[in-house]
């Protein structure tokens, strides 16, 4: 029954990625439900992370450093992010470049934890966990990290998401042209 959870974990994983290099390539419509589902979804889990982050000062500068790069990556990619109308619906162009690093960063994390926890590591040792040892402190650093690259996808697609939306709403205004 195990392997079972295993198979579908992979699975659902495979699934998530198959949709997110989706998001990536090829011109997307722009729905406005839908970004802003997106967007209320990432700020919650963005703001669980940075907030189980607080507490360490660590953590909170890496924090601090992940959102500021995502916010970064987002303001550039909605710069170069072409729009077009067809069939009476906008459409989008995302950067294939900037959503791949960001995702690859994601997903290279997400990997490395779960060989962490797979492979079970002299970290996760009890003796390693009870000590106060110079191993043990490089994986409160590790880890403190881990959020603060999950916080660059966060804040990217939080933002990215947020700039889109304003971008329809002019678009929605605006004469009709048929590419931006």
């Amino acid at each position: 029954m195990h392997q079972y959870g295993w198979i579908v974990l992979i699975a659902l994983i495979l699934f998530t990625i198959f949709r997110r290099v989706r998001r990536n390539i090829g011109w997307q419509v722009l729905l406005r439900k839908r970004l802003i589902t997106r967007t209320v979804i990432f700020i919650i889990i963005g703001l669980i992370f940075l907030a189980s982050g607080a507490v360490h000062p660590i953590s909170l500068i890496s924090d601090v450093i992940g959102l500021c790069i995502g916010v970064g990556l987002a303001y550039y990619s909605s710069a170069i992010t072409r729009f077009e109308r067809r069939d009476h619906h906008w459409y989008y162009l995302p950067n294939i470049w900037i959503g791949s690093i960001v995702s690859v960063i994601f997903l290279g994390r997400l990997l490395y934890r779960f060989i962490g926890l797979y492979s079970g590591g002299p970290l996760n040792s009890p003796q390693a966990q009870q000590s106060g040892s110079l191993q043990n402190m490089n994986a409160a650093i590790g880890n403190s990290w881990t959020a603060g690259l999950l916080l660059i996808m966060f804040a990217y697609y939080v933002v990215y998401y947020l700039i889109l939306l304003r971008k329809q709403k002019q678009l929605l205004q605006s004469p009709e042209k048929t590419d931006f």
